[in-house]
């Protein structure tokens, strides 16, 4: 059915009139404000909204009503569609708070062994919420003791930040450990983030976490892991100092990467010193940061390669767009993509021929073919001399030890080790950690994530229905929530390849700066 828009007269009555004679169908309103017009084009709009990744924004609602029913909408209607279309879909912001008992005691129904928490304010507010899927917690045991953990702002009427927590698998990948909603990142909020997961996961030996320079995150770290090394991102930490020092970035960027990855301290210490020759004010700040903490030549606890937050930045480029959603749909939305993640990478890990992970055993192979032509002098049973160019290196075989500090610090054979693997015919598998072998893989996805059922299935017990939770309070903060969070001074602020000119078509610049213009006769 067609519908085809008619006006009266009075510029104040809105008539839709269904195009076919023999229909009795149309839509009446008094006035073009009524909330009717905004909940009928709502109700169609509910299909183009449904997927949280789809963009669809008022200008393209404009443009649809108009094609499809000859209706011209402004953009404050189109809007106010919009969200009306999104209320159909999920409800109204403050009711998606009171199913957050029901949800996660399904969650721990669906998934025994599962962790979750819900804190509210005295009056019954909602705080924080916490989650952590048993999936996890088994493939835990078996990943490397590395937590990164980020905190990333929500998009919803409410607002709030999501914090998460992830580790390395064997092959890699990332395996989301857990995840909580709170009101505001800060001090409260990360130690009570920290608390459950220690709760949850306790300390494993030669754990260590992995964040940016986030004050917060350093006291709790400081209170609830004291005994526990706190590592800094490499990229977080350039864009401090390139916001700091402004005038020498350029010719820092280099030697500061090349100082971070240097696996000895005389690699570090020559470095060092080309920062210092160029501003002696670098080196304090990083003294004052603490070398052990971003450096691997000094470092006291092995980082299995993690010198970034890439894998918590990666979590939080899949969850973009589900931040726009309610908190029930957020959580949902989370359950489901961890879901999916460890059904991926289940099968992959069953289809992985070698003894080692894909990932590397493509970087053993590497090495390998580094250490082709070296000399190897063997000196007792375990202990050897390698040269390498010009430089000699001992490797201790037994306490699997390298002068080069790779074959330690990265718990994988370094190419001086590979080249006596190679001499004697020794395994090169024997040598390195199981972190990164297949075996230690399949064991981490070993427990699925099993799916919620659907929300009229439930069966929850009478003491989890009278849980009553309030939204947070406050009211719902005017204008356009934020979308892009604030760049630091290490990353760029403008991106012009999403600007497209108005005139043209073509992106760089708008349509002021185009000097595309068709020519008149």
């Amino acid at each position: 059915m067609e519908l085809m828009p008619r006006r009266s007269i009075e510029s104040n009555r809105y008539y839709l009139v269904c195009v076919d004679d023999q229909c009795s169908w149309y839509f009446k309103s008094s006035s073009l404000n009524n909330s009717n017009i905004f909940k009928f084009v709502g109700g169609l709009l509910t299909s183009n909204v449904d997927n949280p990744k789809t963009i669809y924004t008022p200008a393209d609602i404009q443009r649809d009503i108009r094609n499809q029913y000859g209706v011209d909408l402004n953009y404050m209607k189109a809007w106010r569609a919009k969200e009306k279309a999104l209320e159909i879909l999920r409800g109204k912001p403050r009711d998606s708070y009171g199913k957050l008992p029901s949800y996660l005691y399904m969650v721990k129904h669906t998934n025994p062994g599962s962790i979750t928490r819900l804190e509210k304010t005295d009056n019954g507010r909602f705080l924080y919420a916490y989650v952590a899927l048993y999936a996890s917690i088994k493939g835990w045991e078996y990943c490397m003791p590395v937590v990164v953990v980020d905190g990333s702002f929500l998009k919803a009427a409410y607002r709030g930040t999501i914090l998460t927590a992830c580790t390395q698998d064997a092959a890699g990948k990332i395996l989301p450990l857990a995840f909580a909603v709170v009101d505001l990142e800060n001090d409260a909020s990360w130690k009570w983030f920290f608390e459950r997961i220690r709760e949850t996961y306790g300390i494993r030996e030669g754990m260590c976490i992995v964040s940016d320079r986030h004050e917060s995150i350093l006291n709790a770290t400081s209170e609830v892991y004291p005994g526990v090394p706190h590592c800094v991102c490499l990229y977080h930490l350039w864009g401090n100092i390139k916001k700091n020092f402004r005038k020498h970035h350029k010719v820092l960027r280099k030697i500061y990467f090349a100082m971070a990855n240097a696996y000895t301290t005389e690699e570090f210490d020559h470095y060092m010193a080309e920062t210092y020759s160029i501003g002696n004010r670098v080196k304090e700040y990083l003294f004052e940061i603490g070398y052990h903490r971003w450096s691997v030549a000094h470092s006291n606890v092995n980082r299995f390669m993690v010198m970034t937050l890439n894998i918590a930045e990666s979590v939080n480029a899949a969850d973009k767009e589900a931040r726009d959603l309610l908190i029930y749909d957020l959580l949902d939305y989370l359950m489901k993509m961890i879901g999916r993640w460890n059904n991926t990478n289940r099968n992959e890990a069953i289809a992985t021929g070698t003894t080692l992970s894909t990932k590397y055993e493509h970087l053993m192979r590497e090495k390998m073919k580094e250490s082709q032509g070296m000399m190897v002098v063997p000196s007792t049973e375990y202990l050897y001399t390698v040269y390498d160019g010009g430089k000699r290196h001992v490797v201790n075989m037994r306490e699997r030890i390298c002068t080069c500090r790779q074959f330690q610090m990265d718990v994988m054979p370094c190419k001086h080790d590979l080249a006596i693997v190679r001499k004697y015919y020794m395994s090169e598998y024997e040598y390195c950690s199981v972190y990164y072998k297949k075996d230690n893989l399949l064991n981490t996805y070993d427990v699925p994530v099993y799916p919620i059922p659907d929300e009229s299935l439930w069966k929850i017990p009478p003491n989890v229905a009278a849980n009553i939770v309030l939204p947070p309070k406050g009211k719902i903060k005017p204008g356009r929530p934020q979308k892009i969070r604030y760049k630091n001074g290490g990353e760029s602020r403008t991106k012009k390849s999403r600007i497209t000119c108005g005139v043209c078509g073509q992106q760089g610049h708008n349509r002021q700066t185009c000097r595309n213009i068709p020519q008149t006769a």
